[in-house]
């Protein structure tokens, strides 16, 4: 039997990087919304001797072996459900830029414990499949919920959906040709920045009043300053973007995939044109926000 689903990619609204944890993990208070960018994952499973999960993934720098968020899943998922003597063959087409901070991998993780789920009949519980997510990724809880919008606490376990209305709105995604690698760029965090932060900021949550009050007008990342700083090219394409008549720019995540808002899709054509006039861009496109 084969089970499809789409892993649809997110954006932060709103992310903002609280006190450093113990156990070296960073506590974040963000908004993520999903927009209709999406990879396709298909899931075909088969009875046979001992268990084998093989990535089938054309895309370059997807790993196809136990790294990978998609067989980390499924891995996962069979253990903790104690099902064995299956041979799982998950077929993953790319759509998401890799590296970017629009969640692609987590993504892809989520839809497999999810449509496993789903071929077993629902056999493990939302809280448990929540516990499963946690141990991949900070991003993956956020995709198992059933939710368009959430504002996410912790390391990203916390999760509380919420509704935006962000109908009549396009947003346009420009991914440029450099990478950020999330684990550096919170380092760089604790290197350069925290030091400017007193502990009583860093360890205060914001009202949550933020994500549902003029949202748009709202958006923020604390990552951006220091990724802009970083990468002169990243901080002209933001300024490109705003020039274009967007109605709002943010960063997503880590980056380094910037954000558009537009509320014409003139606007925001005439924005795809001007960005693909740079020979620095891996990836240009417009979607809608998944409402």
């Amino acid at each position: 039997m084969i089970i499809q689903k789409k892993a649809y990619a997110k954006i932060n609204l709103y992310l903002k990087i609280l006190d450093k944890r113990a156990d070296g993990y960073h506590n974040i208070f963000t908004v993520m919304q999903k927009i209709s960018l999406c990879d396709d994952i298909k899931i075909n499973i088969n009875k046979s001797s001992g268990q084998k999960i093989n990535i089938i993934c054309a895309a370059e720098n997807i790993p196809a072996d136990k790294t990978n968020t998609a067989h980390k899943a499924a891995e996962l998922f069979f253990e903790r459900a104690k099902i064995s003597d299956i041979n799982t063959d998950i077929e993953i087409t790319k759509k998401i830029p890799s590296q970017a901070g629009l969640g692609g991998g987590s993504s892809d993780a989520a839809s497999v414990l999810l449509g496993l789920n789903e071929y077993y009949n629902f056999i493990l519980p939302e809280n448990i499949l929540l516990e499963l997510a946690v141990k991949i990724g900070a991003d993956v809880p956020f995709f198992v919920k059933d939710a368009n919008c959430a504002v996410c606490e912790g390391i990203g376990e916390s999760v509380a959906p919420k509704h935006i209305d962000l109908s009549g709105l396009l947003c346009l995604v420009v991914k440029p040709a450099y990478n950020v690698s999330t684990k550096q760029a919170y380092d760089d965090f604790d290197k350069y920045c925290r030091g400017r932060l007193s502990r009583a900021k860093l360890e205060i949550r914001p009202p949550v009043e933020v994500e549902i009050v003029n949202i748009i007008k709202n958006i923020h990342n604390d990552f951006a300053k220091l990724i802009f700083s970083q990468n002169k090219n990243i901080a002209e394409i933001k300024d490109l973007l705003t020039e274009s008549g967007a109605v709002a720019v943010g960063l997503s995540g880590s980056g380094s995939a910037l954000f558009a808002v537009f509320d014409d899709s003139d606007s925001a054509g005439k924005c795809v044109n001007a960005v693909n006039q740079r020979n620095d861009i891996e990836f240009c496109d417009i979607f809608d926000f998944m409402c």
